[in-house]
């Protein structure tokens, strides 16, 4: 089982540094409300990772290996990093949906753990897709980003309790 929780912490562990990194590249280009949203979505993704640690630990008495790769992103602007995320989130929500099914074919159950974070990222999945459809219909227009970057800033500002 070992090797299966390697597979997902990977995927887990990518996003959490992956949302790390835009966050960054989001305050840089100026949206403090993405910026929020990913400093929220990378809290998040290390809790699952601490999640999968202990649920390794708990259930077969293994210590996770987790083997960090680091890696350069800094996309060039919003659009290219909604891109970005919308192919990375639904390559690697596909990819859990295997890893699940091979988890359900060894124990006769689904991984709750998979399933938590595969409906975090639907939910951006979803997100990341009606932002470019909407953004690309106002061809890119900077009040209607500042507007959803706005709406954003309130929610997290919300949610982190600010």
């Amino acid at each position: 089982m070992e090797n299966f929780y390697k597979q997902v912490d990977a995927i887990i562990t990518t996003h959490a540094l992956l949302y790390d990194k835009a966050m960054k590249a989001m305050q840089f280009m100026g949206y403090n409300g993405f910026k929020r949203m990913y400093r929220c979505l990378t809290k998040e993704f290390w809790c699952y990772h601490v999640d999968l640690e202990n649920e390794l630990f708990n259930k077969y008495r293994q210590v996770l290996d987790t083997n960090l790769q680091d890696f350069n992103y800094k996309p060039a602007n919003l659009k290219e990093h909604l891109t970005y995320m919308d192919t990375k989130l639904l390559q690697d929500i596909q990819e859990l949906g295997k890893l699940n099914k091979q988890y359900m074919e060894q124990t006769g159950f689904e991984c709750g753990l998979i399933k938590s974070v595969v409906g975090c990222m639907l939910h951006d999945y979803e997100k990341s897709g009606r932002w470019l459809k909407r953004f690309d219909e106002s061809q890119w227009n900077r009040h209607d980003i500042a507007y959803v970057d706005d709406y954003l800033h309130a929610k997290y500002k919300a949610k982190e309790g600010g």
